[in-house]
Formats: C-alpha cells, structure tokens, sequence
C-alpha cells in the first residue's frame, strides 16, 4: 500500500532526478528509497522512471503521477487532521436505523441532550423493519440501528438495552370483540398469529396496518384489539387498555447494533455511552 512518505520520497526523486541526492535530501539511505519506489511502481503497476547514466527520466505514467502527486498529499494531510479533529472533538454524521415505532420510545430519551453536548454532530434518521435496519448496518449504509431481536452475527455487536411485551391488547370501550389489528409484515404478528390460531380466539376479520401508531390509536377508540408491543403505549394510555384474557404473549427485546469500528471513533462512543446512561 502507498503511504504518504512514498509520495514525498516520489515528489523529491521527481525534482531532483537523481536518486543519490533525493536520497541526502530526504535523510534516507538509497535501498530505503529504491524501496519506497518499488512500491509505488508496483501498486500502480506501470514504470515511473527510466534509469540514464545521467540521473533519472519520468516515464509518462510518472509524470501523471508528478501532477497529482502533491494534491494526493495534501488530500492526506486533510484527510489525518481530521481524524485527529474526530479523536478531540465528535463531529460528522451518524445514521441511525430504527423501526418508526421504536423510533417514538427511545429517541426523545436521549437525542435532545446529544445535539446539545454534541453541536458538531448531527443525525440521518432511517426508518424500516428491524431486520432491514441490521441488514443496512451489515451493508454499510447506516453506522448504527436499534433492533427488535436481531439475529447474531460475527461482524456485528449486540448490546441489549430493553425487553418488552408483545401480545394482545383492547380498552374496555371495544366495540368490535371478534376484531383484531396487526401488522403482519413484523415476524411478532406471524408467530402470534399460528398462536391464536391454535387456541380458537375468536377473531373473525383480521385488519393490517403497516403503522404501529394508527394500530394503537385505533384500539385506543374502541375500533377492537391489536397485536401490539407493550411500549408504544405511553403509562397514561396503559390505564385505558388491558391485555385480552388468555392471549398468548412474546417477550421482544431491544437491542443497538453495530459494527466495531462504531465504538472506535469518538462519536460513536459518546453515542453508545449516552443510550447506555439514559433509561428508555
């Protein structure tokens, strides 16, 4: 691979077109910079120079490389700075993956005092199933996601941060008891499904909503019962619902998920630190 000090040792052989005095210049023995030359020529395959009796000539794929070399090293030294910047002061963007639901119960918990800590970084929110979300992750296409029971997988980190409920709820205003909402896309709803299925419940019209929200909102004005987690309902809207009698139930848990490169850079330890200090 080509370091940045090849680059410099390129940019004075380039000058000075002779590899004894680049070599005094630079304070590097001839083999060190034969060495470094070598390199270069066989990552970029190609000749840079044509040894003369006189010095050195640039070949045309050297004097390419003439031309941009010293924007490449300027591009590296930016490019160094500002991971020194990151390692001192968190700043750049993090996306972050969440069901819009969960989105809802963990994000007003914590996200408010991070910008305010934190004024440099900001946020790309993405929303989806869980199972996206941890795929997206794995892609590099977000740094970081909260997951509902995430499969394990060697190049990511699992941290739990919370259980949950999922089962079937109605309010006591129900006026449709053979009615039952549910997403059906969430593989909570497909077990809870082949569940019911066996205990004969008597819910005769299945109706499928994508949004967990209009799922509760609905339940909450008597529309019939839902598949729903028990923490999108807020503690003031639990004492106006209560789980259907002899329902089954499927605990959930909600885990952040990343690769270990996340926890490595600044900001993504300071995120990882916030969650892990606020209660959701």
């Amino acid at each position: 691979m080509i370091s940045e000090i090849d680059l410099n040792y390129f940019v004075e052989l380039a000058k000075s077109l002779h590899l004894t005095r680049a070599a005094e210049r630079l304070g590097v023995t001839q083999p060190t910079l034969s060495h470094s030359l070598a390199r270069i020529e066989k990552a970029i395959g190609a000749k840079l120079f044509i040894r003369t009796k006189k010095g050195l000539l640039l070949t045309r794929s050297g004097e390419l490389l003439r031309q941009d070399s010293q924007v490449l090293i300027e591009k590296w030294k930016k490019l160094e700075q500002a991971i020194q910047n990151e390692q001192s002061t968190p700043s750049g963007e993090i996306r972050l993956g969440c069901h819009p639901s969960v989105a809802l119960y963990t994000l007003p918990n914590w996200v408010p005092a991070f910008l305010e800590k934190y004024p440099d970084v900001t946020f790309d929110f993405h929303h989806g199933l869980s199972r996206i979300m941890v795929d997206d992750v794995l892609a590099h296409r977000l740094d970081v996601a909260f997951a509902i029971n995430p499969i394990k997988h060697p190049d990511l980190i699992l941290k739990e941060i919370v259980k949950d409920e999922v089962t079937l709820w109605s309010s006591d205003k129900n006026k449709n008891k053979d009615v039952l909402f549910a997403d059906p896309s969430l593989l909570q709803s497909q077990e809870l499904f082949k569940k019911i299925k066996k205990m004969n419940l008597n819910f005769k019209r299945i109706q499928s909503s994508s949004h967990l929200e209009v799922i509760k909102s609905l339940v909450l004005a008597g529309a019939g019962s839902a598949v729903l987690p028990s923490r999108v309902f807020s503690e003031e809207e639990k004492k106006k619902i209560h789980k259907v009698r002899g329902a089954p139930s499927i605990q959930d848990t909600l885990y952040l998920v990343y690769r270990p490169e996340f926890r490595s850079m600044l900001k993504g330890k300071l995120f990882i630190d916030i969650v892990n200090s606020h209660a959701i």
